[in-house]
């Protein structure tokens, strides 16, 4: 046999060992029959891809063979993938990853050596992860900087700690607010930690601060608004209680005057002598109707001034009312 045949023959020995074990994963797990089988395709041709020399094809399958199967073999073979191309952060945490995918009661030897060798492989990508230490200067007191490196948000309290990006190069944005951007390009080693020091912009000097957050301490109440006197309501109140006063008097009075009218006109029939007597009488009982209905409209004004203006007055701001009676008439006299 040759080397080619020998390499075709192991090439194909480990595709079919492979094959049986993502078979025993996947059967472990509650995946469908579509799953499975689409996993095994992506995990051969990650296979068939890395071993022509196109490893970012074979990242692709590799990735989607773990996001269906999600098997050691698979996490395995795609940690070892993002390391090839250089990105030990992601190889790092995807090695890390295969402890915690929970083992089956069918789980192969094979899947156990995976976990193994994830295992060991997590620690040696370790020391290929290189730090940043972002140092933002120039932030204004009470303000925040919005940072980004490659496009990615840096929280506000992990600035100042050392961060894990992979080597090459990165791209670092700082700004306040509304201010203007600070950019920073920098090349990462290998394993190395460096500081990168960002100077921002201030912001508008017409910018308003953020709000505190986290201040969810009790607000003050706004002050009450100043009551104000209401010379509707006083007039009302004066005006109600003139007309209640004067109605009664001439109720009386009309009253007084109908039982003099009954003694002299028996059987309601009166003569020419009493007609002035007559006129009178129903003169203040109609005056006595006026007063009283002037009196109920000005408790009603009362009423309604006091709702609208809190119910309370000033008598150095509210209305001088004097009630006026002469021979004949009556009425009230006032300003406003």
């Amino acid at each position: 046999m040759t080397s080619s045949s020998r390499n075709r023959a192991r090439i194909a020995l480990g595709l079919a060992v492979a094959a049986v074990a993502l078979a025993g994963e996947a059967h472990a797990q509650p995946k469908s029959a579509g799953d499975i089988e689409s996993a095994r395709q992506a995990y051969n041709e990650g296979i068939a891809l890395r071993d022509k020399g196109d490893t970012k094809g074979a990242l692709e399958k590799f990735r989607a063979a773990h996001a269906l199967g999600n098997t050691p073999i698979t996490g395995l073979e795609l940690c070892r993938t993002y390391a090839v191309l250089g990105q030990p952060v992601e190889a790092r945490e995807t090695c890390l990853s295969v402890a915690r995918i929970p083992p089956g009661p069918s789980e192969t030897p094979r899947s156990q050596e995976a976990r193994t060798e994830a295992g060991r492989f997590a620690d040696e990508v370790k020391s290929k992860i290189a730090l940043l230490r972002l140092v933002v200067t120039g932030v204004p007191p009470g303000r925040e900087a919005t940072v980004t490196v490659d496009g990615f948000a840096v929280p506000a309290a992990a600035l100042g700690q050392a961060r894990a990006v992979n080597p090459g190069v990165h791209v670092v944005v700082a700004k306040v607010g509304q201010g203007g951007e600070t950019r920073a390009t920098f090349e990462a080693r290998e394993g190395v930690s460096q500081d990168i020091e960002l100077a921002v912009q201030p912001p508008p000097p017409d910018e308003p601060p953020p709000p505190i957050p986290g201040n969810t301490g009790p607000v003050a109440p706004p002050p009450p608004p100043e009551k104000k006197s209401s010379g509707l309501a006083t007039f009302g109140y004066v005006t109600g209680g003139i007309g209640l006063g004067i109605g009664l008097i001439a109720g009386g009075v009309a009253l007084a005057k109908r039982g003099d009218l009954e003694d002299a006109c028996p059987d309601q029939k009166c003569g020419r002598e009493n007609h002035d007597s007559l006129d009178s009488a129903r003169a203040w009982g109609t005056f006595a109707t006026v007063s009283f209905v002037v009196g109920g409209l000005g408790l009603g004004l009362g009423l309604l001034g006091s709702a609208t203006s809190g119910g309370s007055t000033k008598a150095s701001q509210g209305p001088t009312v004097k009630p006026v009676v002469g021979l004949g008439s009556a009425g009230l006299h006032g300003t406003f």
